[in-house]
């Protein structure tokens, strides 16, 4: 776990009033090799960071107008094809597209994810503004 992601982890483990339990919970992600959250491995660091966010409303909330900017800029054609390890092709939301717009201009001129929940209905309403003027240039 890097430096940032241990930071993060001990936030919401604070946050959420699972300090206490932090071992516990760690050893569960780690399949019992430690209790450590500095000692876990990328992949165990990853799904312990989605399982906090999962349990946080606040961050199921902020992930909710997310997901509108995110399918927003979909209907704007803001996709990548994604070739599947099995030959089959996914198209995905162009999320470096869609970080370059907030950060050139998003009113904070932050990264979407940096976004916090209180902040991000004034993004939404300026990403609908975006995509009102793409429709009307159709």
């Amino acid at each position: 776990m890097n430096a940032a992601q241990h930071k993060l982890v001990m936030t919401m483990f604070n946050k959420l009033g699972l300090i206490h339990q932090k071992e516990n919970i760690v050893a569960g992600f780690s399949n019992g090799k430690t209790t450590s959250t500095r000692a876990l491995d990328h992949n165990a660091s990853i799904e312990l960071i989605r399982w906090l966010k999962s349990q946080d409303k606040e961050e199921q909330a902020a992930e909710k107008q997310r997901r509108k900017i995110i399918a927003i800029a979909r209907t704007m054609g803001w996709e990548k094809i994604v070739v599947q390890p099995d030959g089959s092709i996914k198209r995905k939301a162009d999320m470096e597209r869609i970080d370059n717009w907030c950060l050139k201009f998003g009113y904070l001129h932050k990264k979407l994810n940096h976004y916090k929940l209180y902040e991000l209905p004034a993004l939404v309403t300026q990403f609908e503004a975006v995509e009102k003027s793409f429709l009307k240039s159709l």
